[in-house]
């Protein structure tokens, strides 16, 4: 019974796994029959990951990754093109990587969070099989950031040349923020997938956001504890709880099975209700 259920479920690449939701979303993905590979900065961690997972059965490999270093990204798709061409290629990919205000620079968050993002999913997308799913770490954040033409229209071509130079030349430099250069990151790495998801579809692959809300991980953490108005942040999710790692590792699963197979090209916010809470006080106070 558990080869059949892993014959069924497939092999799942999982980055920043060793992070609070990667290390969820690769617990619960090896008790769902998922084979893994497991990347992220420390390998020592990986392998405790690993350990933990391969109770369940599952047959996982893993690799140091650090998606701002091109050498990086192309050693471990240079090790998963081949297995594809022997019929082992990847049917999911669960994208977590990513750095928070308190943990960055703006320059560093942007690197991490974008320009890295989008580099890494670009050399990883001949990796996956005809009909894989990835799915993508956002933010709730992506919903929050300020409207500015300028920002957006930069961090629309993320691999574009000199795009820290153009950031660095917007009047106001309200990109040198390292909360606001998150919400634009995140803004943008949504509207990324969104623009990628024709030439995922050419080949029979999906591509899909998750923006969680307040979650209760090691990074959420830090950050709610920076937050000097998190109480009224927190009374604005409608669930009245923070989220577990678990909503979303859960959530990513769904999206990448066959129950998600014509969801693909846009956002899934997982956030208990905050956005919708506060977008319903921004209309009150507007017709006040």
């Amino acid at each position: 019974m558990s080869a059949e259920k892993k014959t069924r479920a497939g092999r799942l690449l999982i980055t920043g796994a060793t992070g609070g939701m990667g290390r969820v979303c690769a617990q619960l993905a090896a008790a769902a029959g998922y084979d893994l590979v497991l990347a992220d900065l420390s390998a020592e961690k990986l392998e405790t990951i690993a350990a933990g997972c391969a109770q369940h059965g599952a047959d996982i490999q893993c690799h140091t990754l650090d998606v701002t270093r091109p050498d990086s990204i192309a050693a471990l798709t240079q090790t998963l093109l081949p297995e594809r061409e022997a019929g082992k290629g990847l049917d999911a990919l669960i994208h977590t990587v990513g750095v928070s205000p308190q943990m960055a620079s703006w320059d560093r968050i942007i690197d991490i969070d974008l320009v890295g993002t989008a580099a890494f999913l670009e050399a990883a997308f001949p990796t996956l099989n005809a009909g894989a799913c990835a799915v993508v770490i956002s933010s709730m954040s992506a919903y929050m950031a300020p409207p500015n033409a300028d920002i957006e229209r930069v961090l629309a071509a993320p691999l574009a040349p000199g795009l820290m130079d153009a950031l660095r030349a917007i009047p106001g430099q309200t990109i040198e923020n390292p909360g606001l250069a998150y919400s634009y990151a995140k803004r943008a790495l949504k509207q990324y997938v969104g623009d990628q998801a024709a030439n995922w579809g050419s080949q029979g692959k999906r591509i899909v956001s998750i923006s969680p809300g307040l979650i209760d991980t090691e990074m959420g953490r830090l950050e709610n504890d920076a937050m000097e108005n998190f109480e009224a942040m927190r009374s604005r999710v409608a669930l009245d709880r923070l989220g577990k790692p678990e909503d979303i590792a859960n959530t990513a699963l769904f999206l990448l099975s066959d129950k998600a197979a014509y969801i693909t090209g846009c956002d899934l916010l997982v956030d208990g209700g905050f956005v919708g809470t506060l977008n319903r006080e921004m209309r009150q106070r507007a017709g006040s």
